[in-house]
């Protein structure tokens, strides 16, 4: 009877996890960095597109500029990304945007992830250590106002770049599979390596918040690449002959909005659409604006002037994007914490078909039974037809 009700718990539990989706352990969300790091040996590809619409102001520091015409510029830009988990406990990413403005390519980028070896358990604390080098190609054209570095979607410095990053994950689905929820902290560093951008340094925050289906993410992001500028209005010398002064407001700081779709062979369609958040403080890049730096309206502009600032600055970035993506696996085995995530989110989903293992092993004792009754009146027919022909 005990062999017969653990053969039958084994073939109700294999049954239940017939559905083992294929799940990237260490899949970012946007550019929000989970703890986790790919299982050892596992190889994913990413392909997707960045698209977003920069609207020019009304007022441009374009004297040819006309009043209230408003011009909108629609761009899409390729991108491809490899991501290998290495020994349970790290990853190597490699990554580029094969196009950017005007036919060149944007940039390419190798970074490497690190966690604690608790890694392979489904946890609900998470810490990791991630660092990337990068290499940006253009720094210009277009710009905001003109000033090099200043792109519509943030400030990008040409050439070598290191970025580092500490990630903490709270996964609540350990703790209750009823909430599957996690909480996801990047907090990190830019630092442009040219000597002349040395100062141009930038603090990292992403903040994330995801909620995980067994089909489906969705998830709220925030995102903010901050300048040295929390208590006063950073000084950032452009060139020989422009600087600027950038308030903390004025940093490029967005709000995300995503989710993904994802099918059990492992393919993943995912958008985001970040929003822009950064607001303007004291001048703005107008020809009224610039024209009352030049004669130190400390009225208008108090802390700009007394910083000796006669160029404008606001926070002229992109207002929205779209982001599409498609990931899919080229070398996958299954890691032992995505197994128990399965699992515990199979059982907040509603299916048709459902097992009862109380009524399976009832229904398996009864034919059980039955067999031994059976057997029991073919023994008896035997005897008898035994005693018969004697």
């Amino acid at each position: 009877m005990n062999n017969i009700i653990t053969l039958v718990v084994l073939i109700s539990l294999s049954s239940f996890c017939g559905e083992n989706q294929k799940r990237n352990r260490g899949e970012p969300f946007y550019n929000c960095l989970n703890s986790n790091t790919s299982g050892h040996g596992n190889i994913w590809i990413s392909l997707s597109a960045t698209g977003h619409v920069w609207d020019d102001s009304p007022v441009t520091l374009d004297s040819n500029s006309v009043k209230g015409k408003w011009i909108s510029n629609v761009r899409a830009f390729p991108e491809v990304r490899a991501h290998a988990g290495l020994f349970d406990i790290a990853s190597l990413s490699l990554e580029s945007r094969i196009l950017g403005n005007f036919w060149n390519p944007g940039w390419i980028s190798m970074n490497c992830k690190l966690t604690t070896p608790n890694n392979k358990k489904l946890r609900i604390h998470g810490w990791a250590f991630d660092i990337k080098y990068k290499y940006q190609f253009i720094e210009n054209g277009p710009t905001l106002g003109g000033y090099t570095g200043f792109m519509p979607e943030g400030f990008v410095s040409k050439g070598h770049t290191l970025e580092s990053r500490l990630i903490y994950e709270l996964d609540l689905l350990p703790l209750t599979s009823n909430l599957p929820l996690r909480f996801i902290v990047n907090s990190g560093l830019r630092i442009p390596l040219r000597q002349d951008r040395r100062d141009f340094k930038q603090f990292l925050t992403d903040i994330a918040v995801v909620y995980s289906g067994y089909g489906f993410d969705f998830y709220a992001a925030y995102s903010l690449e901050a300048f040295n500028n929390l208590t006063k209005p950073a000084v950032l010398k452009i060139d020989t002959y422009k600087k600027i002064a950038v308030f903390f407001p004025e940093n490029p700081m967005y709000l995300t909005f995503g989710g993904k779709l994802r099918y059990d062979n492992g393919l993943v369609l995912a958008v985001a659409t970040p929003i822009l958040l950064s607001t303007n403080r004291e001048s703005k890049m107008t020809v009224k604006d610039h024209s009352d730096l030049h004669r130190h309206r400390s009225d208008l502009f108090p802390q700009e002037v007394n910083l000796g600032i006669k160029d404008p600055f606001d926070p002229w970035f992109i207002k929205w994007k779209i982001v599409g993506s498609i990931s899919f696996p080229i070398r996958y085995s299954m890691t032992s914490s995505e197994l128990m995530r399965n699992f515990l989110l199979l059982k907040n989903r509603k299916q048709d078909k459902k097992i009862d293992i109380d009524k399976r092993l009832f229904k398996t004792v009864q034919e059980n039974d039955s067999m031994e009754i059976d057997d029991k009146a073919r023994l008896e027919n035997i005897l008898k037809r035994k005693s018969e022909i004697r």
